[in-house]
């Protein structure tokens, strides 16, 4: 990725320097947890995620199944494609996706709802940067991590303009997928 000619402090020590025109926001201004816990018995053929649908680091969805398959019987979000869910419960496994399909999620989950770019904000998510703000938050929290709702509204995020957010995402999808195409190559070799 290119160099920026300028730089100005975040205002936030954390983050550093972030270029001029980016800017350094309260995740409440871009971001909105939209909980809506539904019954579970009333959407038994909806698709179903729980934190441990969710591979950590990744943002991939590892396991698929419905509200009866999960034998869910507590409340759960409503959640729509599109949405991000995040993993509110020990934060720092780093479980947060992009919602394939509309469904419920876990009570332990929020479904977000951004004004940014959705790719670039579950991104941001799975950074260091973002993670090192939310083990601040819970470092003191041992026995069940949990970041809440007005926490995660006041976590400071990098917002660069939107057509720089995308430029990110597309670049970040490449080396991921070269990463992913070098790994199961070397997989593969192992394996004969």
């Amino acid at each position: 990725m290119k160099k920026y000619e300028s730089y100005k402090d975040s205002g936030v020590g954390w983050i550093g320097k972030i270029p001029s025109h980016w800017s350094c926001v309260p995740f409440r201004r871009i971001a909105k947890v939209q909980c809506n816990l539904v019954r579970p018995s009333e959407n038994l053929t909806m698709f179903q995620i729980s934190p441990d649908s969710i591979e950590k680091n990744s943002g991939k969805i590892i396991k698929t199944r419905t509200v009866e398959e999960a034998k869910v019987d507590s409340d759960n979000h409503r959640f729509y494609k599109g949405q991000i869910l995040y993993s509110k419960i020990r934060p720092l496994l780093n479980k947060v996706t992009i919602a394939p399909y509309d469904g419920l999620c876990s009570a332990d989950m929020y479904p977000i709802s951004t004004i940014e770019n959705t790719e670039y904000v579950m991104y941001y998510m799975l950074s260091e940067a973002f993670l090192s703000s939310v083990k601040n938050i819970v470092a003191d929290r041992v026995k069940m991590p949990k970041i809440n709702q007005d926490e995660l509204k006041n976590t400071d995020f990098v917002i660069p303009p939107f057509s720089e957010q995308q430029v990110i995402v597309d670049y970040l999808k490449d080396k991921t997928l070269k990463i992913e195409q070098y790994v199961s190559a070397r997989e593969r070799e192992r394996a004969v």
